[in-house]
Order: structure tokens, then C-alpha cells, then sequence
């Protein structure tokens, strides 16, 4: 649930706030003649939106390169690993043997 604050409550009931957003993790909006102007929220909280927006900026890096690869088949992929398994599987054998 969004918790919305006016901007007095920052020194009159700071402590209050604090327990808001560390004990809930949310974020509470303070406002300032009725218009949002500040958002306070635990540092737990901050870094997991830094977390998910890092997250999100390598999933689109990731999905533009998906897009302007080439495409692989998938059974020659398949076939690859198994050849690589195989030549290390062997060349193991020869090793220890």
C-alpha cells in the first residue's frame, strides 16, 4: 500500500517514517503543498531496485544482441555439445589410461 506523507511529517514524525519503510519495505511519498516531492524508502529497498533495474538493462542489452545475431539451429547446437563432450571424454581416457 502506497504511504503518502506531507512534507511537516519529515521532522515532526521522522521516526514514524523510518519505521514505515524499513519495517513494510516500501517507499513513502512526501508531499509538498499537495504535489509529490520526495520519496523516502530504506536502503534494503533502494538496492533492490538498483538490483532489478541492472536486471533489466542486461535482459534488453541481451535481447538486442538475440535480435541481431544469427540465429542457430537448434540440433546443430546440440550436436556441437555433444562433440565437445565426447572429445573431452576421450581425451581423459587418454590421459588417465
Amino acid at each position: 500500500m502506497v504511504k503518502i506523507r506531507p512534507m511537516t511529517d519529515l521532522s515532526k514524525k521522522m521516526n514514524e517514517i523510518e519505521d514505515l519503510c524499513v519495517t513494510q519495505n516500501l517507499p513513502v511519498f512526501i508531499t509538498k503543498n499537495g504535489s509529490e516531492r520526495l520519496v523516502v524508502m530504506s536502503h534494503d529497498y533502494y538496492e533492490k531496485l538498483q538490483a532489478e533495474l541492472a536486471m533489466y538493462k542486461k535482459l534488453i542489452i541481451a535481447e538486442g544482441e538475440s535480435r541481431r545475431s544469427e540465429m542457430l539451429d537448434f540440433n546443430q547446437v546440440m550436436d556441437d555439445i555433444d562433440s565437445t563432450l565426447k572429445e573431452q571424454m576421450n581425451g581423459d581416457q587418454q590421459i588417465s589410461g
